[in-house]
Formats: C-alpha cells, structure tokens, sequence
C-alpha cells in the first residue's frame, strides 16, 4: 500500500510538473520582459561602437530582443525570453510585441561572458514568418551575420551582409559581436503571447495585425524603436 501511495504521489508531483511547464507566465513577467528588451535597445543604441544603422531599421521585416542570459550566453541549452516585434507587411509599421524562447549552446560560457544581450534584426518576411510559426536555428536555418555598425560606414557597404536573412547586435564589442551568429534558436512563446493580451488569437494573428491595440506597457519600448528607426540619436 505504501509503494503504491507513493507511485501516485510520484504521479502527481510529475503531472503537476507538466502542468507548470505549459503554464502561461504571468503577466507581470511579461511586463518585465518588455520593460528589459526597452533597456537592450537603449543600451546598444547609446553606443556607436554597438548601434544599429537607422537604414537597417528602416529595411528590416522584425526584430527580436533577447534577455540577460546571465553565466553565460545561451548556456547549455538553457530556454530563455525574448521578444519579436514585426513590421506589418501593408503599412509597413512595426506592430505589436510577442514572446518568444530562446536558447542554444555554451559559446558564451566558453569566452567568459556573463552577460551577453542580443538582438536580431531580421530582414526578410519569410524568416520572421518562422520566428512565430517555427523554430529557428540560427546556425543552421538562417543566414545570420553580425551586422554593420553605425560607426563604420565602410562596413554598411560590405556586401557580405547585404544577403543575410539576420543581423546580429549586441550590448558586447569586439568578438562578442559576432558570438550568437554561430549558436541558438528562437521559438514562438505562443500561450506568453495570449496571457499578454488576454486573447485566444494566435501569435500569427496577433503579430501581423493592425487592429490589436499597442498594451500602454509596450507603449515606451515601440516609442524607442520608432524613434530608433526614423534615425534619432
């Protein structure tokens, strides 16, 4: 009797484990999300040794923020948060953030980060078609590069870039530029998405549309970017 209590026990905690796993976060985490991917964008941004060119922002279809991955970037598979913000394709606006999951390998661990925020400017439909439908590998699915820096307008006219699918920025110079071209994924965080705004419309619907209202804690990170693409400084 008490080998069997203790099997239904191990069959509820394992149950309540899977329940946890699939549960929709918490709004709030949500919030804290996209209040940290407003800090990442400043804080490339602010130097021109990291910022984005205004004309990459002005060609790019989506952006994805990535989010402190402390102890290394990416580290040993470990899932993190990120969000994607697309332009919509008629208007040609960016629209509404969503939620994805990241991860990927131990680069970051391996050169000695702590830190490390990323963010891909994703320049084609197709691939941000993926990033909320799919899966990305960014090693293997897209043709990711590091991408040209506002402070070299050499490096703008480099055509290495100029048919890549992502260009890589982050708050790290030097080799750490180029460090999450070679590892990681991004997957569509789809029930994140719906818990954020209460919907049980999907992340293609929401991404794409023009009738979801922009959330007023959103409003400060899509006013960053907007500012960011029109070429202020």
């Amino acid at each position: 009797m008490k080998q069997i209590n203790r099997i239904a026990l191990a069959c509820l905690g394992l149950a309540f484990l899977a329940a946890t796993a699939n549960a929709a976060p918490k709004r709030e985490k949500l919030v804290e999300n996209i209040v940290a991917g407003e800090y990442v964008l400043e804080e490339i941004m602010a130097d021109p040794a990291t910022a984005i060119p205004s004309d990459i922002l002005k060609d790019a279809q989506g952006i994805i923020f990535t989010l402190n991955y402390r102890g290394g970037f990416m580290v040993g598979g470990h899932a993190g948060h990120g969000i994607l913000i697309a332009k919509n394709p008629i208007s040609g606006e960016w629209g509404v953030p969503a939620f994805v999951r990241t991860g990927g390998a131990t680069i970051g661990l391996q050169l000695g980060v702590k830190e490390f925020d990323a963010v891909y400017v994703i320049m084609d439909l197709d691939t941000v078609r993926k990033a909320y439908t799919g899966r990305i590998d960014f090693g293997a699915d897209a043709a990711a590069v590091a991408g040209p820096l506002e402070s070299s307008r050499e490096a703008r006219q480099n055509i290495d870039y100029k048919n890549a699918k992502i260009l890589v920025y982050s708050n790290k110079k030097g080799l750490f530029a180029g460090v999450a071209v070679k590892a990681g994924w991004v997957s569509p965080n789809n029930k994140g998405t719906q818990a954020f705004y209460n919907t049980d419309y999907n992340m293609p619907e929401i991404v794409m549309s023009d009738w979801f209202e922009l959330p007023p804690e959103a409003n400060a990170l899509l006013q960053r970017l907007n500012y960011y693409t029109r070429g202020g400084r």
